[in-house]
């Protein structure tokens, strides 16, 4: 149960993993439609989102907004909704095969910013 920030920022670190290597596979893009259909988003909205985060990411740049999105949720939720949200993480980037090692290594910055 997240509300619409939250759901906001985990979508953004979903994006962020499967576009940090540079490339968005078919089966990161079909994951992170999962993901937001999971997060109770219809189409539109997960259009929406990724346009959202996208554009903040140009504004900015994808350390910035992994960054903004890792403190806030860290700060509204539960450690047991942050562990959550690593499962979604580390299921975007493909489980224990085919992650890259940049998904690998920003998928050990969320494990250090959000020990448990």
């Amino acid at each position: 149960k997240l509300n619409k920030d939250e759901i906001y920022h985990v979508f953004c670190l979903a994006l962020c993993i499967s576009c940090v290597d540079g490339v968005v596979s078919d089966r990161e893009a079909e994951m992170l439609t999962r993901i937001g259909f999971s997060l109770g988003l219809s189409p539109e909205d997960i259009s929406a989102l990724s346009a959202n985060a996208k554009g903040a990411i140009q504004e900015t740049s994808i350390a910035d907004v992994i960054a903004f999105s890792l403190a806030t949720l860290k700060a509204q939720l539960s450690s047991d909704q942050l562990r959550g949200v690593k499962y979604v993480l580390r299921f975007v980037s493909g489980g224990e095969k085919n992650v890259s090692s940049s998904e690998e290594a920003l998928l050990e910055l969320i494990n250090e910013i959000w020990q448990d």
